[in-house]
């Protein structure tokens, strides 16, 4: 064999390994994403609902669908009175900027997953 056909045969198997290995990669995020977003409309169908206050909103660099991402840091008040502190990162629409303003009630859900809450807020946007 030529060093010619060897070099050809190395560069197209190379290629073949690569492209394998980005496309397993990208399947992975893709199905984590789904998976993220439907634990998301879980947390929004079956979560026990409270109120939380905002103490903070920072505008994050990232967009869905035209809905800006944000940061919130949250105090959730439960049914029972108690309180417990969070940050929820979501995407609301443009819409309802207004409801989220620092000192506002908003409607969340959460559920309990061992020691820790996962939030999600009723008017933000999941796709």
């Amino acid at each position: 064999m030529t060093t010619a056909l060897i070099t050809i045969v190395a560069v197209i198997g190379f290629g073949i390994i690569t492209g394998t290995i980005t496309m397993i990669m990208v399947f992975k995020l893709l199905r984590n994403n789904k998976q993220k977003q439907h634990f998301r409309k879980s947390i929004l169908t079956e979560g026990i609902p409270a109120e939380a206050v905002i103490h903070d909103i920072t505008q994050t660099s990232s967009s869905m669908d035209g809905r800006p991402g944000v940061r919130l840091d949250l105090t959730v008040t439960q049914v029972d009175g108690r309180t417990f502190p969070t940050i929820v990162e979501t995407y609301i629409p443009v819409t309802h900027i207004p409801q989220f303003q620092k000192g506002n009630v908003i409607h969340v859900r959460y559920i309990v997953n061992g020691n820790e809450r996962k939030v999600e807020v009723e008017d933000a946007y999941v796709p």
